[in-house]
């Protein structure tokens, strides 16, 4: 399974469009969704439905070197970058971006804007598209994910579907919202690189390095990255990840969508699939780790994506607006 592979096209075949969707209705107000590259949301989807979409991305500099992903080959640079112990930060959106992005909206007669972001407490993106907001020709509401890679991910592709059906700006917001609708687990070999990037704590990458311990990490309430559980080997952290997506799963399928990102663990991603995928109707989404969050994991990371919400199902490639 290679880096940038949408699982073989499988987006394409995401079923189950809104059972209680605002069909039949008057037409709504014309939203436009704006979200940022953490998200990890497949190009095929994104171009498919740039009329009522777009994605700014968030930059990743190796060794003074500036990739956008979507338009370089990020991963394979991020993984030869790490390799070579090499310098990697990661940029939020400007606010410009965000708003040279409100004023096209405008122009293309939108009623209103939502902007779903990365989680605050990881990226100041939603700092960003506030600050242009307040300043936007066009009514925009700021949605704080407070999750990250398709945790953030289907929640935009929720308010998508809402939006392309040209329902209420409630229904979209409310879709918006759902972000914490998606339970994210993820390990890595090493957290060295989120100690340098900031995003655990020293003390807690040491001990880690000193016991050998790979953690199993995950995305907060509050949009936070922790420390799930501690165990010995990544084997035993990627049978507890399932362990752990199949207890939130439950047992009713039909209302579960469940993603996997990896980063040069493609074996583990057919391992973390074969397993979950018994535990929906849906196909099991397969994309790499969003670069913005590669370059903070390092390479050699998966994660495990569950969502269960009866009311919000992600749109699938070939329909919309």
């Amino acid at each position: 399974m290679s880096q940038g592979q949408e699982s073989g096209g499988r987006w394409a075949e995401l079923i189950h469009r809104l059972a209680r969707g605002p069909r039949g209705r008057s037409r709504g107000p014309k939203i436009l969704i704006v979200t940022d590259t953490a998200a990890g949301l497949p190009e095929q989807v994104v171009q498919e439905h740039a009329q009522q979409l777009r994605v700014l991305p968030m930059p990743v500099t190796v060794d003074q070197q500036v990739y956008i992903e979507g338009v370089d080959d990020v991963h394979t640079e991020l993984a030869l970058g790490l390799a070579l112990g090499k310098r990697v930060t990661t940029s939020r959106p400007a606010p410009g971006q965000f708003l040279r992005v409100l004023d096209q909206a405008a122009q293309e007669g939108f009623d209103h804007v939502v902007i779903v972001t990365i989680a605050s407490a990881l990226s100041g993106t939603a700092d960003a598209a506030r600050w242009a907001a307040e300043r936007s020709a066009v009514p925009t509401t700021v949605v704080d994910s407070l999750n990250v890679g398709l945790g953030e991910g289907f929640a935009v592709l929720s308010a998508l579907e809402r939006a392309s059906a040209r329902a209420p700006l409630s229904e979209v917001l409310s879709a918006a919202r759902s972000g914490q609708a998606s339970k994210v687990w993820f390990s890595v070999p090493s957290l060295e690189q989120l100690r340098r990037g900031g995003r655990i704590g020293a003390a807690a990458s040491v001990l880690g390095t000193l016991l050998n311990v790979k953690p199993l990490l995950s995305v907060n309430e509050s949009g936070a990255i922790v420390a799930a559980e501690r165990t010995r080997s990544m084997a035993k952290a990627v049978a507890r990840m399932i362990e752990l997506g199949t207890a939130e799963a439950g047992e009713d399928p039909s209302i579960v969508t469940i993603g996997v990102h990896h980063f040069g663990t493609g074996d583990l991603a057919h391992k973390v699939v074969d397993a979950m995928a018994p535990l929906t109707v849906r196909p099991v989404l397969v994309t790499p780790v969003p670069a913005v969050l590669a370059a903070h994991t390092g390479a050699g990371a998966i994660a495990l994506v569950v969502r269960k919400d009866p009311e919000v199902v992600p749109i699938r490639a070939g329909e919309g607006n």
